[in-house]
C-alpha cells in the first residue's frame, strides 16, 4: 500500500484540478455571489472576519475535498480504472447540477422540466468530457477560479465591508469642528420603535404627565419638535435615512441597513472626535471594528449549517416565495414580498429582552469615559410583541397567536390597549437612563435626543406600519425631544419637522459640520422649511405627501383621556377602554340582568389561570378564547375578575374564513387574588334584549 501511495498516477492529481474547478462553478461561485450581496446573513448571525473567512474556505474547499478523497479511496481500494469511473460520475454530477442553476437562471423551465433539461444537458456534457480531451484540459485551466471568486468576495462584495480593515475617509469628508477651541459635548440619543406621538397626549396636546410622568419631567427640561414626523414605517430603511440626513432612495430599495448602504451617517460623522457606545438595533450602520456587531452570535456550525440551507434553495427546481440572498422579510407588514423593502438583516433582535438591553446601555454610561463620548441606543420599545404590563411584569402575550390576513377591528383596539400599557412601561424604562446620566454628572452637559423612528396604525382596514388613506396621524407624527447641552428650561417648537432634520439639528447643537450633502435642515434657527406638507415612505424612492395640518389637529386630540381613562384613573385608566370603558370595575348585575341558557367556550392555555401570584413576575392577563356555537348579533364577551368586570371583547375570526366565534381580552393583574385561578375567572355572553342587556353565563373550557 505504502508503495502505490508513493506512485500515484498523474491523473490523481489532474481529477483534483478537475473537481476544483467544477465545485468552483457549480458551488463556490453561487454560494459566494448569494452570500457576498447578503452581508446581513453574517450580520444577523454576528459572525465576525475570522468566522466569514472559515465559511469561504469550507465553500471553496470542502465540496473537492470530500469528492477527492473518495475517489483516491477508491483508486487505494480498487484501482485506477474504479478510481476514473468515479471521477466520471462526479464530474457528470457536478455538469448537471451546473446546468440546473444556469436553466434556473435563463429560463422559464421549472419543477420536473427543468430536472430532466438539467439531467440531458449534464449527462451530455459527461460524455464529452469522457470522450473529448480538450475539455479536461479547459477544466484544468479553469483550476484558479474557484480562488479569484474568493478573492472578489473578500474584496469586492458588499460583504467584504465586514471582512477588510476599515477604510479611512478621505479628508475631504470628514467632519469639522464649527468652534476648534470649544469642547463638544456628549451626545446622549435613545432611539425608540413604533411609538406615535398621539399615544402620550392627553386631549390638550400635552404630554400626560399622571400616565408619562418621565417623558413629560424630560420635556420640562427640553425643545420639543411636537409636529415631527418619521421618513418610513420600515425600520431597514427609516433609521438609516434619519441617521444620515436623506430621503431613502429608489438605489436603496434593496439595501442591507448598514454603512454598505448608508456608508455617511451619524456614526461615521461623530467618529473623527467621540468615543462611541453604540447599541443599535435591526441596523449595522456603526463600522463593526468601532462598535461591534449587532445581533446574537450564532456558532460557526449554525452558519454553516445556514449556508446549507442557502445552496438547497439555490438547487431548488422550483422557485422561493422570498430572494435567496434576503434573510427574511418584515413579519409585520403583511404584504406581497415582492414589495418588500429589502432584507431583514438584524430581526433576531426582536427576540431580544428589550429591557435586558436597557440595562446594558445603562451600564456603559460612566462618568470615567473619556468625553466626548456618543452613547446610542435603539430600543424596541413600546414595539411589538406587547407583553409588558404598566409595572414591568410579563403577561402570557403568546396565548394571542394564530391571527392571519388583515386584523379585525377588536384585534386593533386590543393592541391599541396593550400598546399603551407597554408605553407605560417603557416611561419607567427612560427614568433609569435618565437617572444613570445624572448619577454620572453627564445630564447637564449633555446633549440628549428622544425620538423614534415612526409609529404605528390603529385604524381598522389599514396597514400598521404602510401609510394609507386614514392612519397619518398615528403613523407619521413621533416623539422627537432634544436637551441641549446647559438647557434647563423646556419648551414646545410646532414648526414643521421631519426625521432628515434630525442629523443636521445634532450636528449644530454638537458644532460639528457635516461633509455630504444632506436633504435635512437644522432646525436650531428660525424655521426654514416652507411647506406645511409632510412625506412619508412606505418603499425607498416613492415620496408620498399628506397635509399637516389637519392630521397634526388629530395627534393633538391625544387618546389618554378619551380613548382611555389614564388621566382620570392612572394605571387603572389603562383597561378603561373604548365604547365599554365605564363597564370596568363595576359588578356584572349593574350592566344587566344575569340569566339564560348557559353557554361555553374554550380559553387558550388555561393551564397558565390554575394558580395565580399577582407579585410573580408573570401573570397570566391576557384572555384569548374561542366560544362554541353561533354567536349573536352585536353580542360581547365580558370577562370579570372576583366579581368586578375586568374587560370586554367583541367577536372576530381568528383566521380568514373562520367564523367570527373568537374574543381576547386583557384584564387587570390587580384585580387577582393569590390561589386557584379558575374561581376568579367569569365570563358572560352579553346581548341586548327588549331593551335590556342580558348576560349570560359562560362555562370555560380548557382550549388549544
Amino acid at each position: 500500500m505504502s508503495e502505490r501511495v508513493r506512485r500515484v498516477p498523474v491523473g490523481v492529481w489532474w481529477g483534483l484540478l478537475e473537481l476544483f474547478a467544477l465545485t468552483g462553478l457549480a458551488v463556490a461561485q453561487p454560494l459566494l455571489d448569494v452570500t457576498g450581496k447578503a452581508p446581513d446573513f453574517f450580520l444577523l448571525h454576528r459572525s465576525d472576519r475570522a468566522q466569514i473567512l472559515l465559511l469561504v474556505a469550507l465553500i471553496v474547499l470542502a465540496p473537492t475535498a470530500l469528492l477527492w478523497a473518495a475517489e483516491v479511496l477508491a483508486w487505494l481500494v480498487a484501482g485506477e480504472r474504479v478510481r476514473r469511473l468515479v471521477h466520471l460520475v462526479w464530474v457528470t454530477g457536478l455538469f448537471c447540477l451546473l446546468a440546473l442553476e444556469v436553466a434556473k437562471k435563463l429560463t422559464g423551465l421549472r419543477g420536473r422540466r427543468l430536472v430532466l433539461a438539467a439531467l440531458v444537458v449534464g449527462l451530455a456534457a459527461g460524455w464529452v468530457y469522457a470522450r473529448w480531451a480538450p475539455i479536461r484540459l479547459w477544466l484544468r485551466y479553469l483550476a484558479p477560479a474557484p480562488l479569484v471568486f474568493a478573492l472578489v468576495f473578500a474584496t469586492l462584495s458588499p460583504t467584504a465591508e465586514l471582512i477588510l480593515p476599515a477604510r479611512a475617509t478621505g479628508e475631504g469628508a470628514l467632519a469639522t469642528q464649527v468652534h476648534p477651541g470649544r469642547p463638544l459635548p456628549p451626545v446622549v440619543m435613545v432611539l425608540f420603535d413604533e411609538f406615535p406621538l398621539q399615544s402620550l397626549l392627553d386631549s390638550s396636546g400635552q404630554i400626560d404627565r399622571r400616565v408619562y410622568p418621565n417623558f413629560a419631567g424630560f420635556a420640562d427640561q427640553a425643545t420639543w419638535y411636537r409636529n415631527a414626523t418619521g421618513i418610513g414605517g420600515w425600520t431597514p430603511f427609516a433609521v438609516p435615512s434619519m441617521l444620515s440626513g436623506t430621503w431613502p432612495t429608489r438605489a436603496q430599495r434593496s439595501a442591507v441597513p448598514d454603512r454598505s448602504g448608508w456608508p455617511d451617517n451619524l456614526f461615521t460623522l461623530f467618529d473623527r472626535y467621540y468615543h462611541l457606545k453604540v447599541f443599535e438595533t435591526v441596523t449595522q450602520l456603526c463600522p463593526p471594528q468601532r462598535c461591534g456587531q449587532t445581533g446574537s452570535r450564532s456558532g460557526f456550525k449554525t452558519v454553516a449549517k445556514e449556508t446549507a440551507k442557502l445552496y438547497r434553495t439555490i438547487t431548488s427546481p422550483h422557485d422561493t416565495t422570498v430572494d435567496p440572498a434576503t434573510v427574511g422579510e418584515d413579519p409585520t407588514l403583511n404584504q406581497d414580498t415582492s414589495e418588500s423593502a429589502g432584507p431583514t438583516a438584524y430581526f433576531g433582535n426582536l427576540k431580544q429582552d428589550q429591557v435586558n438591553r436597557v440595562d446594558h446601555f445603562v451600564n456603559s454610561i460612566n462618568a470615567g469615559d473619556p468625553q466626548p463620548t456618543l452613547y446610542f441606543l435603539h430600543v424596541l420599545l413600546p414595539h411589538a410583541p406587547f407583553k409588558y404590563l404598566a409595572d414591568g411584569k410579563v403577561y402570557n402575550s403568546g396565548s394571542l397567536r394564530g391571527a392571519t390576513g388583515v386584523w379585525p377591528s377588536r384585534l386593533l383596539q386590543l393592541n391599541q390597549q396593550r400598546h399603551l400599557v407597554q408605553l407605560a412601561y417603557t416611561d419607567k424604562v427612560i427614568a433609569r437612563i435618565l437617572q444613570r446620566l445624572k448619577n454620572q454628572g453627564l445630564y447637564d452637559k449633555s446633549l440628549v435626543v428622544m425620538t423614534a423612528d415612526h409609529g404605528e396604525g390603529f385604524t381598522p382596514g389599514n396597514p400598521r406600519r404602510l401609510l394609507a388613506e386614514g392612519n397619518a396621524a398615528q403613523l407619521m407624527w413621533v416623539p422627537a425631544l432634544i436637551k441641549a447641552p446647559g438647557q434647563t428650561k423646556g419648551r414646545i417648537d410646532d414648526r414643521n419637522w421631519e426625521h432628515v432634520d434630525l442629523l443636521p439639528t445634532m450636528a449644530d447643537i454638537a458644532g460639528l459640520t457635516i461633509p455630504w450633502k444632506v436633504d435635512g435642515l437644522s432646525q436650531t434657527g428660525p424655521p426654514r422649511r416652507q411647506t406645511t406638507d409632510k412625506t412619508f415612505y412606505n418603499h425607498p424612492g416613492e415620496p408620498l405627501h399628506r397635509p399637516g395640518p389637519p392630521n397634526f389637529a388629530t395627534v393633538l386630540h391625544g387618546v389618554t383621556d378619551t380613548l382611555v381613562r389614564a388621566h382620570q384613573h392612572g394605571d387603572r385608566g389603562f383597561w378603561q377602554y373604548g365604547a365599554t370603558a365605564d363597564w370596568i370595575y363595576q359588578p356584572p348585575t349593574k350592566l344587566g340582568s344575569i340569566g339564560g341558557p348557559r353557554v361555553t367556550a374554550k380559553i387558550r392555555d388555561w393551564d397558565l389561570f390554575t394558580h395565580i401570584d399577582p407579585k410573580a413576575p408573570a401573570v397570566p392577563t391576557l384572555v384569548v378564547g374561542q366560544l362554541n356555537g353561533a354567536v349573536p348579533p352585536q353580542a360581547t364577551m365580558v370577562v370579570a375578575v372576583n366579581g368586578q368586570v375586568a374587560a370586554t371583547s367583541g367577536f372576530f375570526a381568528m383566521q380568514d374564513g373562520q367564523p367570527a366565534t373568537s374574543f381576547a381580552a386583557l384584564v387587570p393583574d390587580f384585580l387577582y387574588r393569590a390561589g386557584p385561578g379558575p374561581p376568579q375567572l367569569q365570563l358572560y355572553l352579553t346581548t341586548r334584549t327588549g331593551g335590556g342587556t342580558q348576560l349570560q353565563p359562560v362555562t370555560v373550557a380548557s382550549g388549544t
